[in-house]
């Protein structure tokens, strides 16, 4: 069921997509995955209904900003369309208080990557050292993006103390109990 556009561009603030796994989160493809150790996990509430279940991944287990590689895995439960996820994504930024211009040049390296989604897919976001990151849809190889600035501000949408969605980080960072 596609939820319509104008619930997405009013709560979607986390429904950004970043990972490439199967079905069921615990079957995270082995190149994507080898090595990391799951941080936390944490569902995407708006209202009655989950938008999504997301995973955070290490190499040991425990989330620190300057080690690589770090793995974002998010299963999407609903059908959402590129451009709302492209639109929430926007939102979270500016509330994130990144700069315009800034925000601007990321959005245009997302539009020609992310494709619509529906339930059951998985978008994952894997940040490779501290100049490389790339996306995966179902395990499937996206494009890479060559911009440190820009990988942390993406994961500034899960991560950072000012998030709109602060139980959903501490799920991520292991710092609650989830029965996901």
């Amino acid at each position: 069921m596609a939820l319509s556009k104008a619930c997405l561009g009013a709560y979607l603030g986390l429904l950004l997509p970043f990972n490439g796994i199967a079905a069921d989160s615990a079957q995270i493809d082995n190149s994507m995955s080898s090595g990391l150790i799951e941080v936390g996990r944490g569902e995407m509430d708006w209202l009655w209904f989950s938008l999504y279940r997301a995973r955070l991944m290490t190499v040991t287990g425990q989330y620190q900003s300057e080690q690589y590689p770090q793995l974002l895995d998010i299963e999407y439960y609903r059908e959402i369309d590129a451009e709302d996820l492209l639109k929430a994504t926007k939102e979270q930024w500016l509330h994130l208080g990144f700069k315009e211009s800034d925000v601007q040049a990321w959005l245009l390296l997302l539009k020609g990557i992310w494709p619509d989604v529906k339930e059951g897919d998985h978008l994952s976001f894997k940040i490779i050292d501290p100049q490389k990151s790339q996306f995966y849809f179902n395990q499937q190889p996206l494009g890479v993006i060559e911009n440190p600035q820009f990988a942390q501000a993406f994961l500034a949408i899960w991560l950072s103390n000012k998030t709109s969605r602060p139980a959903l980080r501490a799920q991520l960072l292991g710092e609650k109990s989830c029965d996901c």
